[in-house]
C-alpha cells in the first residue's frame, strides 16, 4: 500500500531528525525538508489517478474542464502552500509560514476569479431576466 510508504518516509525522517538535532540542526531540518519534498512527490503520484477519474467524471457529467482545472489548481495551491509552511516552521520562521499563507489564499482567490465572474454572470441573469 502506498499509505504505507508513505507513513515509513515520514517516521523515518522524523526519527533521523531527531538523532540530528542533538549534533546538528541544520542538518535535521535539510533531512526534514528533503522528506517533505519527498512525500510530496509520492502525494502526487498518489493522487494523478484521482485528478485523471475527476476529469473523466466532469466531461460525462457535462462539466466545463476549465472549472475542474481551477479547482484543481486550487488544490495544488493548498498542498504546496501547506508544505513549504510547514518547512518554514521547522526552521523555525513562523513569521514566514504565516506569509506563505497568506499568499497561498490570495493564490486561490486570484485562481478562483472566473468562477465568481461566471456566478456572478448567472445570477446578475437570473435576477433581470
Amino acid at each position: 500500500m502506498e499509505i504505507l510508504q508513505l507513513c515509513g518516509v515520514g517516521l523515518l525522517s522524523a526519527v533521523i531528525c531527531l538523532i540530528l538535532r542533538k549534533f546538528s540542526s541544520e542538518a535535521a531540518f535539510f533531512v526534514s525538508a528533503a522528506a517533505g519534498v519527498i512525500i510530496f512527490a509520492m502525494v502526487i503520484s498518489m493522487l494523478a489517478s484521482t485528478v485523471n477519474a475527476v476529469k473523466e467524471l466532469s466531461e460525462q457529467a457535462g462539466i466545463d474542464l476549465e472549472l475542474v482545472g481551477i479547482l484543481l489548481k486550487a488544490l495544488a495551491v493548498c498542498y504546496i502552500t501547506a508544505l513549504c509552511s510547514g518547512i518554514a516552521r521547522d526552521a523555525g520562521e513562523s513569521s514566514a509560514a504565516i506569509k506563505l499563507e497568506l499568499g497561498g489564499r490570495a493564490a486561490i482567490a486570484a485562481i478562483s476569479l472566473p468562477v465568481f465572474v461566471n456566478l456572478a454572470k448567472l445570477v446578475t441573469g437570473l435576477i433581470y431576466s
